[in-house]
């Protein structure tokens, strides 16, 4: 439904391609758990055993003001468990923390992202608060550096190629564009849509910053063939990409009771808690959805929602291109219509 361009009227496709933001994100937490089942990583590892700089952070005293607050050590190490949870202490990649010290840039490598991250002082000490951040990013270099691979070429023969995903990538190519979905942003929440200016290094050229939180396009073809491997326990088609194991604890929450609710953009998610890369539904009774616990998915900030439901064994997902990604309530509308479409 829908236009790919709206000003051409160019309609959309079965398989247009979408900057999908977030969703990036369990790929990412896939890609981690790999090297973990192989034994080159551990969820208690520390994050400064890969990433040097990341030993020598601090922690503001007063958060909620950065340029005055005196800093302290953290209690505990940052570990790899806690980049995974959102539980690092770090800040989002748009948050005023990061864009007032021009920490995120598309055309900086990995490498120079991360050690840009790692001279900010943390939010808050490791494993004391849920905080949406950066982490994923942080990840991926990691991943880099244990892997001896560039992070794409890893993602691509070890997750993406053995899923058949042959349109998820960190950039569309040349002979793809004629199936990208232009992204809109909605003028004063009316039936009005205005064109979103290309980024500094378009999503059309390969960029030096190889985004884990943020920098995946895809399609609904391909995400989801990999929310099916993942409510497969880990397998697709006979390509296995996760043990049984791995796939249970990405799916599962892992956030403390202490840190609970986890709360997004200031709204508090009260029947929501948090796996590897997933938000997972823990508390079905505080959702305004028609919810089951256990269903895992996410979603990204131009307008793309996943989620899978184990009990029912459905996957649901809608790709939009528009700003904010809840425009219009479509999400919340389009979930709602899937679960009073669900039958015995």
């Amino acid at each position: 439904m829908g236009w790919q361009d709206v000003e051409n009227n160019d309609a959309m496709r079965a398989n247009s391609i979408f900057q999908i933001r977030s969703m990036s994100k369990p790929i990412v937490s896939a890609a981690i758990l790999q090297l973990i089942e192989q034994g080159q990583l551990a969820l208690s590892d520390p994050v400064a055993r890969y990433i040097p700089a990341f030993g020598d952070m601090q922690v503001f005293i007063n958060p909620a003001d950065p340029d005055n607050s005196p800093l302290r050590a953290p209690t505990r190490a940052m570990t790899i468990e806690d980049l995974l949870l959102n539980m690092g202490g770090l800040s989002h990649r748009l948050g005023p923390l990061y864009t007032s010290r021009q920490v995120r840039s598309r055309a900086d490598t990995l490498e120079q992202l991360v050690a840009k991250v790692a001279a900010v002082p943390l939010v808050a000490d490791p494993g004391t608060q849920w905080v949406y951040s950066i982490s994923a990013t942080v990840l991926g270099r990691i991943v880099e550096i244990v892997s001896g691979r560039r992070f794409d070429d890893y993602l691509r023969t070890e997750i993406l190629q053995p899923l058949s995903m042959p349109d998820t990538d960190f950039h569309v190519p040349g002979d793809k564009i004629n199936r990208l979905a232009h992204p809109y942003q909605v003028v004063q929440d009316e039936l009005m849509l205005r064109p979103i200016p290309p980024m500094s290094i378009p999503i059309t050229q390969a960029p030096p910053l190889l985004e884990g939180a943020a920098g995946l396009v895809s399609t609904v073809p391909d995400y989801l063939r990999f929310l099916q491997a993942m409510l497969n326990g880990g397998e697709l088609d006979g390509k296995r990409i996760l043990s049984t194991a791995s796939v249970a604890t990405m799916i599962s929450n892992h956030v403390p009771a202490a840190a609970l609710p986890i709360s997004l953009s200031g709204s508090s998610l009260p029947a929501l808690g948090w796996g590897y890369g997933f938000s997972v539904v823990i508390d079905e009774t505080q959702s305004a959805y028609g919810v089951n616990n256990g269903e895992f998915g996410w979603n990204g900030s131009l307008g793309t929602f996943s989620w899978a439901d184990p009990e029912t064994q459905t996957i649901a997902i809608l790709m939009m291109q528009v700003a904010p990604a809840g425009a219009w309530n479509l999400s919340a509308l389009f979930k709602t219509l899937v679960s009073q479409a669900l039958i015995d």
